[in-house]
């Protein structure tokens, strides 16, 4: 770079010029050691066709990724330690969290695309959309050649990603360790008004109520609300993103791919549990129990209103209590983890999809698609795992045991890690299922609360595994009946809101939603029937 300025990635997008040696990454996908220190930068490389001696010239990479506030990659101490692991020279360019999903819609019409682009939305519309334009490269005939990316990636994770257009590949999955999606709730809330954590709705509309009336901030005001979400992508509104911990309740599962109580598939809106799960949440709102910003609310602005005493619940999964650190440094003691709800036959379903957090693809311009392959190979190793969790020994941390995941750090250490890498900054989030570290769990005391209140919300949840869902006309609703899915989206809006009545709602689905999506609907059972569980 021309300018040498730390400049924080939720400000602009930075370009940043690293080097990564790819020579020592172990076909096994643990080539790492524990301390994250580098190895001989003359290791044979153990990926792709073959392996050499002696490290080949580096190859320029432009890549665009999705990294979270507060880093600061330039001068990066941990990127500098890649250097030494790698021979690819890197140009990343790095916009906000908040609007990178806009930011890329732009880069990829843009016509000028880099080598290696992160889709967070997964095997979306998008890439379909992107990949039926010849934008992007199929990869199915070289992705075998790469020993970690086979081995850290499960089958169900590559089906998750095929195009539903030609059954072909065209994205490289981002292994995640898998997310319990449960609630967190401001404890000292709770303690105060002397209520636990509910696990039934009943005993959650009790809390709601508590929790908007009964001042539980202790400051005289009427200032407070039950319960709030959020909308992480595009074409949903928020309830149906951020809100299986309350929908369980009606047995409703937010995600494609489950049953409905009566053990038959369908689409959400035929379901069981859809009408009376808006009707509670239309109650929710008549109370003023809940933020009535709910179905407008940007990603992560619950999260905000939560760490601001606004709301006392949001939904998150195991990790997010002690991740949450990095934003307010009390989060282990004012907030805790707990199961979803149980249903009226007291069961706690946890439905879980294939454990993948986007994944990365690759334009059909670049020119050294080898290059990028192997890059990403590296990535899929506990070595590339390690350093972008837990940083550099000496730097980030004192020392660190696998095993248990346990490292010490001192206070500064802990801050410094919190600028300089995170979850966002991986190839793969995980190897072989697991992470590296638990986010903000440094201390053997919030090692201790992460695990006991994952293992106690385990323990109320029945897990059901969900297979990925590739019927086409199903997952095209938004490109095939754009204005129809936004007039739903408008309705159950104005259901909740109380702007039209349930007759009214229920007219507008028996007369414009159910006959529109009849063929995708039959697509989608047929398909769920032949290969679900």
């Amino acid at each position: 770079m021309k300018k040498k300025m730390a400049r924080r990635a939720a400000m602009t997008a930075v370009t940043l010029t690293l080097i990564v040696p790819l020579a020592t990454a172990c076909g096994d996908g643990n080539s790492g050691n524990a301390s994250g220190s580098s190895s001989s930068p003359n290791a044979s490389s153990g990926t792709g066709t073959g392996a050499t001696s002696k490290p080949a010239a580096p190859v320029t990479i432009k890549m665009f990724n999705r990294v979270n506030a507060g880093i600061v990659l330039e001068n990066n101490p941990i990127v500098t330690e890649a250097e030494k692991l790698a021979n690819v020279k890197l140009s990343i360019e790095a916009p906000p969290i908040n609007n990178y999903v806009d930011k890329l819609q732009v880069l990829m019409a843009s016509g000028d695309l880099p080598d290696l682009v992160y889709n967070w939305g997964g095997a979306d519309t998008n890439m379909e959309t992107w990949a039926k334009n010849g934008l992007l490269t199929p990869l199915d005939d070289q992705i075998a050649k790469y020993p970690n990316l086979m081995k850290n990636i499960t089958k169900e994770m590559w089906d998750g990603v095929k195009s539903v257009n030609d059954g072909k590949t065209y994205m490289i999955p981002r292994p995640n360790v898998v997310n319990h999606w449960g609630y967190l709730i401001n404890q000292q809330w709770l303690d105060k008004l002397q209520l636990k954590a509910p696990t039934t709705l009943e005993e959650f509309t009790n809390v709601c109520k508590a929790f908007a009336k009964n001042d539980p901030d202790g400051n005289g005001k009427a200032d407070t609300y039950c319960v709030s979400f959020s909308n992480p992508t595009l074409g949903n509104n928020s309830i149906w993103n951020a809100s299986n911990f309350l929908a369980s309740a009606f047995s409703l599962p937010i995600v494609n791919g489950a049953k409905d109580k009566d053990g038959t598939y369908k689409i959400r809106e035929k379901m069981s549990g859809y009408i009376p799960y808006l009707t509670y949440l239309k109650q929710l709102n008549d109370e003023k129990l809940i933020d009535p910003e709910f179905l407008i609310n940007k990603i992560y602005v619950d999260q905000e209103k939560q760490n601001q005493g606004k709301v006392g619940i949001i939904y998150g999964h195991q990790y997010a209590v002690m991740a949450n650190l990095s934003k307010d440094k009390e989060s282990d003691k004012k907030l805790t983890y707990h199961a979803v709800l149980k249903d009226s036959q007291g069961v706690a379903s946890d439905w879980v999809v294939p454990a993948t957090w986007g994944g990365w693809m690759i334009p059909k311009s670049t020119k050294n698609v080898d290059a990028v392959l192997k890059f990403l190979d590296w990535g899929n190793t506990t070595e590339a795992n390690t350093l972008f969790q837990i940083g550099v020994k000496g730097q980030t941390y004192d020392s660190y045991d696998a095993a248990t995941k346990k490292i010490v750090r001192t206070a500064d250490q802990s801050a410094k890690l919190a600028t300089l890498t995170s979850t966002y900054m991986t190839i793969a989030n995980a190897i072989d299922g697991s992470a590296a570290t638990i986010e903000g769990a440094d201390t053997e005391e919030r090692l201790a609360k992460y695990k006991t209140q994952t293992d106690d919300a385990l323990k109320q949840m029945k897990v059901i595994n969900i297979p990925a869902v590739r019927a086409p006309k199903i997952l095209n609703l938004n490109n095939a009946i754009p204005d129809l899915v936004k007039k739903k989206d408008d309705q159950e809006m104005k259901y909740m809101t109380g702007a039209i009545s349930l007759q009214q709602f229920q007219d507008f689905l028996d007369k414009e939603w159910y006959p529109a999506t009849a063929d995708a609907e039959k697509e989608y059972v047929d398909y769920m029937n032949k290969v679900g569980k």
